[in-house]
């Protein structure tokens, strides 16, 4: 059962998870530390504000928070659990912490404009939309009707033990 291709999927696409976390965060301070990797220049572009280099720290400890909820739930499938409690219960926590970066996401923009303007007392409010942000809440929320369908599927596995 050890070289179950499920399992070596598992355990292959965590290894991957702990790479691209590891190189968001190293990336990310790199770029933020005006660093160099290698030789590689990693240039930080911001299009404004403080308040946007916080939208972007905001968002990166969200996404890698999300991805450890993700390799601990590769883990335990790596380990054989397919459809354990557990396993439910990280991915609606990848689920939920990718959902809560989508909003961040979505919402920080406007809560800055409305900050800027309020200190400005300017009448004029220009609100942009991106599609990808509204994309990244509506995947999300897809995740969750995967977990509730792990779930079902969980439910089912405990009663096909209890005919055996």
């Amino acid at each position: 059962m050890s070289d179950d291709p499920i399992r070596r999927s598992a355990r292959r696409l965590r290894v991957f998870v702990f790479a691209a976390m590891s190189m968001i965060a190293l990336v990310y301070v790199a770029a933020r530390l005006n660093l160099q990797l290698a030789h590689a220049h990693v240039e930080y572009r911001l299009h404004g504000t403080p308040y946007e280099q916080w939208t972007a720290a905001g968002s990166v400890a969200l996404l890698l928070i999300a991805l450890f909820h993700l390799t601990r739930m590769l883990g335990l499938i790596a380990a054989g659990e397919m459809f354990g409690v557990n396993v439910v219960r990280h991915f609606r926590g990848f689920a939920s912490w990718l959902l809560a970066m989508a909003l961040f996401e979505f919402a920080a923009p406007i809560v800055a404009m409305f900050t800027a303007a309020s200190a400005s007392r300017s009448h004029l409010l220009r609100l942009n939309i991106d599609l990808r942000d509204a994309l990244t809440v509506a995947i999300t929320l897809l995740l969750f009707l995967l977990a509730r369908l792990l779930e079902r599927a969980r439910r089912l596995d405990d009663e096909m033990r209890e005919f055996v």
